[in-house]
């Protein structure tokens, strides 16, 4: 009975500390707590774009994988609230002490509702219209991401989803990934590539694995000859791609590309 009760102790401990991470953001009033989640040292997709079709399923164009502590809650709202209303009530508090935004979109801008609520988040309640969504993602100085999203379900009831990243990368290798994605999707890479501010250069850390015969390194030097491919003259010119083959850390993936951008 005693190892039980320290049990629960520790259990409850754990829970308060995952609440308390996502206590810094006041719910919009007479929000209802639906459900909350935690788990520890994790890898997590945070999104840098529109949700689109990739392949058989859907993702976004653009994410950064990350390895860390994560947190997520769900409230719902009662049908009478509107929706700029709430949306403004987190966005405003996400946006204090010098938090940055990563990505934001809003309505058909942010692709399927569909897609976000049971291929990306994987939670069936955050289906609604596609014209009465938000998606924001924002990040602090020490590192921490929060990713909000909210729509307005068939029933009228509003839907509000939290997540909070707090990652434990090392930081001492001077550069900030600033998308992710699969080296093998060439439009996708033509279209972040083709997007990039004027001027600005991006490194591509592209990593792999054995394949058959071929080794690691052999693998990636063949990706990214196809990338290249893929660029085409012009715009190839803008970035420049690195073999990490399977060196890579687990937070790169593997047969994915890793952009960073090149400081002027």
């Amino acid at each position: 009975m005693a190892n039980f009760r320290g049990f629960v102790f520790v259990v409850s401990i754990l829970a308060c500390s995952s609440f308390s991470a996502l206590a810094a953001i006041e719910p919009y009033r007479d929000a209802q707590l639906i459900k909350s989640h935690s788990e520890a040292e994790i890898m997590v997709e945070v999104p840098l774009s529109k949700i689109r079709r990739a392949g058989s399923g859907w993702e976004p164009e653009s994410v950064i994988r990350l390895k860390g502590d994560y947190f997520s809650s769900l409230y719902k709202i009662n049908r009478n609230a509107l929706l700029p209303d709430v949306y403004q009530h987190y966005r405003s508090q996400m946006l204090l002490d010098g938090r940055s935004i990563v990505f934001e979109c809003a309505s058909r801008s942010c692709g399927s509702s569909n897609a976000w609520a049971n291929n990306f988040f994987g939670d069936y309640l955050l289906y609604g219209s596609d014209q009465s969504q938000f998606l924001l993602v924002v990040k602090s100085k020490q590192g921490v991401y929060q990713i909000l999203y909210l729509n307005r379900r068939g029933a009228g009831d509003v839907m509000v989803r939290l997540d909070k990243v707090k990652t434990e990368e090392e930081n001492g290798d001077g550069f900030e990934i600033v998308a992710q994605m699969d080296v093998e999707d060439i439009p996708r890479i033509r279209r972040f590539v083709r997007n990039l501010p004027p001027g600005q250069n991006v490194v591509g850390f592209v990593t792999s694995q054995r394949e058959g015969a071929l080794s690691a390194i052999e693998s990636g030097d063949l990706l990214i000859a196809s990338a290249l491919a893929g660029l085409g003259d012009q715009l190839k010119t803008k970035v420049r791609f690195i073999n990490l083959a399977d060196f890579g850390r687990e937070s790169l993936g593997v047969n994915q590309v890793s952009f960073v951008y090149v400081r002027p």
